[in-house]
């Protein structure tokens, strides 16, 4: 009981202050400005029920997002300790189960709200899978258990799609470690594939296929070959981020357009060789621990390699669920070492070096999520991803730092001229200079990008307000609210045009 309050006591210290940070990035939306938790975007109804919750019982405010977010990840931590606890000694345990807590690779899963949904489905499929590990990891896995066991894997997938992983790693764990359980396995897999089968169901049946971003990120805009050639670099970045945990950042949207050496060649040449390395001590050792861990990291690396491409070419946040599988191979390797007294309390002391550097640097990177401000302005870089440009712009617009605004808005349209947002910002700008030739033309490039509201609204008012062609404006506020017949902005822009004219 003492070790679980230490990884308690030691994940408050560590993100506590990340409690009074505000909504930042894409929280905005989710959070600040919805009337309700938006649930049409993707089926994801149990996390969606949570957020629904919070929102309505505590309303808009970031504090107990953050409060819950940070509940759930100790809670994840605490089970981790208990699951290695099946397999390592205690001690071994509590040292991974605090390296994932403070690591700081995971702080954006922790203090992104947006990003609760991977922390969810990470608690309660571990809740799962430590159902059919059993206490001991021997006993019987009795049907009850088989059966809550499964329905809290189906909660999981019904948190984030991701979670389907933890459905071929309780597979996995039964055929390695409940091989000659044949009845346990038979009767999982039968109640797995009932359970998979109603979730398509429902998923089909309510048309929730939609890709948020298609067409939009630079690596849903290549072709799946060139995703593909992307592979080696994206786990060379996860494993990167695992070991040296430092260069953090957001909105990452590099693309891996050829194959050469430093960017194919070398990261693939150096994962192969870990693969088969692997492979050779998992065969020599015959150690089920580690190839069941090693099973873990790769399951959870797959929904992640592009192969669907995704909204990002890599988070960090997305490595959450396969640092588990890591820190297992870690200490699989430690527990069946003949380690000698001397050398263990080096270890030992290495860990708590490590324990101590994670916690001191993911303190201080839960303070740059304080606001988008800070975030960005962390983050930014002149390589920096064209989503990260415009954000930056936005928080300086709002402060009234607008030369600066402008900066960031133009390399953002460089970056991605096919967007409609960076467009509409700009216009924004060019309209506060009072350019309102430039602010017409940005607003029109925005509408013309995509169906962006904001951007009608602004081009509708600046076409009122300050155009001479009252048929071109008339046509436009006819399309517009065609296409957002609720807006009350534009409704509210129409009545004055109307008021305005005088009557044919």
């Amino acid at each position: 009981m003492k070790k679980i309050w230490i990884i308690v006591f030691l994940g408050l210290l560590i993100y506590s202050f990340g409690l009074f940070n505000g909504f930042v990035w894409d929280d905005e939306v989710m959070f600040q400005k919805a009337a309700s938790i938006p649930g049409n975007i993707y089926f994801r109804p149990a996390i969606s029920a949570i957020y629904w919750g919070i929102y309505n019982i505590f309303g808009p405010r970031p504090f107990f997002f953050h409060f819950f977010q940070l509940i759930f990840h100790i809670g994840t931590a605490i089970l981790i300790y208990c699951l290695f606890k099946r397999f390592f000694k205690e001690t071994i345990s509590l040292i991974l189960a605090l390296i994932f807590l403070v690591h700081p690779a995971l702080v954006e899963a922790v203090s992104f709200a947006s990003a609760m949904q991977e922390v969810g489905f990470t608690l309660v499929g571990i809740i799962g899978l430590y159902l059919f590990v059993g206490r001991d990891g021997a006993c019987p896995v009795s049907t009850k258990n088989i059966l809550l066991g499964t329905t809290l894997l189906l909660i999981a997938l019904l948190m984030k799609e991701t979670a389907i992983v933890f459905f071929l790693l309780v597979f996995c764990y039964l055929v390695i470690f409940r091989r000659k359980n044949q009845d346990v396995l038979i009767s999982y897999s039968i109640f797995s594939a009932i359970l998979l089968m109603i979730y398509f169901l429902f998923r089909f049946s309510g048309g929730s296929l939609y890709v948020q971003g298609q067409g939009l990120f630079p690596i849903m805009r290549v072709s799946l070959e060139t995703r593909l050639m992307n592979i080696p670099m994206i786990i060379h970045y996860y494993l990167g981020k695992f070991f040296y945990p430092m260069n953090l950042a957001i909105a990452q949207h590099w693309v891996v357009r050829t194959i050469n050496f430093q960017d194919f060649w070398l990261p693939l040449i150096f994962e192969i060789t870990l693969f088969i390395t692997a492979l050779i001590y998992i065969i020599k050792k015959k150690n089920k621990v580690f190839a069941f861990f090693f099973l873990w990291f790769l399951i959870g690396l797959l929904p992640h390699l592009q192969i669907i491409s995704l909204n990002m070419t890599v988070a960090e946040r997305w490595l959450y669920f396969p640092m588990i599988g890591l820190l297992g191979m870690t200490g699989s390797i430690i527990q069946i070492s003949n380690i000698k007294n001397q050398i263990s309390k080096i270890l030992f002391s290495s860990a708590i070096i490590i324990i101590l550097v994670f916690s001191i640097r993911s303190f201080t990177r839960v303070l740059d999520w304080r606001n988008g401000l800070s975030l960005f302005g962390m983050d930014i870089r002149k390589d920096s991803s064209f989503d990260l440009q415009n954000n930056m712009g936005v928080e300086l617009f709002r402060v009234g730092r607008y030369d600066e605004a402008k900066k960031y808005f133009k390399i953002s349209t460089q970056l991605a001229p096919y967007w409609w947002v960076n467009w509409n910002n700009l216009g924004a700008i060019y309209e506060h200079e009072k350019n309102y030739q430039k602010a017409t033309e940005y607003y029109q490039k925005s509408v013309t990008n995509g169906q962006y509201y904001l951007a009608y609204e602004n081009l509708a008012r600046i076409l009122v307000l300050h155009g001479k062609d009252q048929k071109k404006t008339e046509e436009f506020l006819q399309k517009s609210l065609k296409i957002f017949p609720e807006n009350q902005n534009l409704l509210l822009i129409n009545t004055y045009f109307l008021g305005s004219v005088k009557p044919y």
